[in-house]
C-alpha cells in the first residue's frame, strides 16, 4: 500500500482560498483522520519574524486548518496551538505570538495558543533511540487525551537542507535536549538525534505549507519565493519527500535527513512508495528554486562521513552588524563563543551546528565555506 500525499494549488494566504485548499489536499491525502476532542496543532514558530518572511507557518494556515476539522468533525474539538521556538524566544512570548500572526487565532477564539513547554516538560527515555535515548520533552505532547497536527513550513535548513514536517517535531524538546543534539560531533549523530524527538510520538496528521517557501540559507536567514502549494498526509517522510523534490531533488534521499528517517521505517524508501493526489511531481517542482549548496550527495557513500567533516558552512562575525547582544554566546550548545565585547568564537571547540547564525537577531552571525568546499565549488 502506497503513502498517500494530497496536493492542492494555492497561490495566496487570503483565507478562503487556503482554507479552499487545505480541504482538497486533506480530502486527496484520504479526509480528516478520526481525532480526539482535544487537539494540538503545531506549526513551526521558530522566532519573533513576520509571516511574510517564510521563516514560520503563516497563521491562515492554522486558521484554515482549524476551520476545515470544525466543519469535518463538529465544533466540539478544542484546539492548543503551541510550540517551542528557538531558544531565547521563550523569553519572548507575547512579541514571538504578536509579530507571527498566531495571536490572532485567541483572539478569534479559535484556539488556546501557548508555548509547548507551558504545562511542564517531562524527562523520558526513547528505547529506540539511536543517539538521545534519554531527553526532556513538552508534557503535553506525551499526553494521550490529545491528538496531534503537525502543520510545517517549507524551507531550507544550512545544517539539513529541508526543515519539513520531521524537524518541525524538534521543537517539542527543551533547551538543554536540543543544546545536546546540536552538540553532536558529526552530522549523522545531528540527524539521529532529530529522528529520536520525532519517534518518540508521531503526529496524527501533517500538513505543508509551501504557498510562500524558503530557499537559500535557511532556516531563518533565506529568501521568501512562492511555492504555490499545500501538502497533506498521514506520513511525515512521505510529505518531506515530495517537499525535497520540489526543491529540486530529484532523489529526495539525497537529503541526508530524510535518508536516515527511510532508514529507521519512518515512511516510504523511494518515490515509487508515495501516491500523488491532486499533482504529478513535475507539477510541483518550484522553477529556479536555490538550495543550501552542498556537494555531499555526489560523493561515495562510503566517504560521506568523512567528507562531512571536510566540507562545511562555518560562523563568522560581520561586525558591522553585531549588536553585541550575547545571543550568540547564550545559544551556542558547546559553549565555543565568548563576548570581548563582540562575539568570539573558539574555533577548537566549535562543532559548526550554526545555532549562531540561527539565531542571531541581526544576521551578523555569516556563514562561509571551509576551504575544501570553496575548491569543490571552483
Amino acid at each position: 500500500m502506497k503513502f498517500k500525499v494530497g496536493c492542492a494549488r494555492c497561490y495566496q494566504y487570503k483565507p478562503d482560498k487556503v482554507q479552499k485548499a487545505l480541504a482538497e489536499a486533506i480530502e486527496r491525502a484520504g479526509g480528516v483522520p478520526e481525532l480526539k476532542e482535544q487537539i494540538i496543532v503545531k506549526p513551526n514558530v521558530l522566532a519573533p519574524r513576520h509571516p511574510e518572511d517564510a521563516v514560520t507557518t503563516h497563521p491562515e494556515v492554522v486558521k484554515g486548518l482549524i476551520k476545515v476539522i470544525s466543519n469535518a468533525l463538529g465544533d466540539n474539538k478544542k484546539f492548543i496551538v503551541a510550540d517551542n521556538p528557538g531558544y531565547i524566544f521563550t523569553e519572548q512570548r507575547d512579541l514571538l505570538f504578536e509579530v507571527t500572526g498566531m495571536a490572532e487565532l485567541s483572539r478569534e477564539g479559535l484556539a488556546e495558543v501557548e508555548l509547548l513547554s507551558d504545562r511542564g516538560l517531562i524527562a523520558v527515555e526513547n528505547k529506540t533511540a539511536t543517539n538521545l535515548r534519554y531527553l526532556r520533552v513538552s508534557k503535553i505532547w506525551l499526553d494521550d487525551e490529545y491528538s496531534i497536527i503537525n502543520v510545517a513550513k517549507l524551507k531550507t535548513h544550512v545544517e539539513t537542507l529541508i526543515t519539513g514536517c520531521i524537524k518541525n517535531i524538534f521543537g517539542i524538546a527543551d533547551r538543554k535536549t536540543r543544546k545536546e543534539a546540536h552538540a553532536a560531533t558529526n552530522q549523522r549523530q545531528f540527524l539521529e538525534a532529530i529522528l529520536d524527538i520525532y519517534t518518540l510520538r508521531e503526529p496524527h496528521f501533517h500538513i505543508m505549507d509551501a504557498i510562500t517557501v524558503m530557499e537559500g540559507n535557511g532556516p531563518s536567514r533565506g529568501t521568501p519565493k512562492r511555492g504555490g502549494w499545500i501538502l497533506a498526509s498521514h506520513n511525515a517522510l512521505a510529505v518531506d519527500m515530495v517537499s525535497a523534490y520540489m526543491m529540486g531533488y530529484r532523489n529526495p534521499l539525497d537529503v541526508p535527513l530524510l535518508n536516515v528517517a527511510a532508514g529507521r521505517r519512518c515512511g516510504p524508501s523511494s518515490l515509487n512508495e508515495i501516491e500523488l493526489v491532486g499533482a504529478t511531481f513535475e507539477d510541483l517542482v518550484i522553477e529556479d528554486f536555490k538550495k543550501i549548496t552542498t556537494f555531499i550527495p555526489k560523493i561515495p557513500s562510503f566517504l560521506r562521513g568523512f567528507a562531512h567533516s571536510l566540507v562545511y558552512f562555518y560562523p563568522v562575525l560581520n561586525k558591522n552588524n553585531c549588536l553585541k547582544c550575547g545571543i550568540c554566546k547564550k545559544v551556542c550548545p558547546v559553549n565555543a563563543i565568548k563576548m570581548e565585547p563582540f562575539p568570539i568564537i573558539d574555533r577548537s571547540k566549535c562543532v559548526k551546528c550554526l545555532c549562531c547564525h540561527e539565531m542571531c537577531p541581526n544576521g551578523s552571525m555569516e556563514l562561509r565555506d571551509s576551504m575544501l568546499k570553496k575548491i569543490i565549488g571552483r
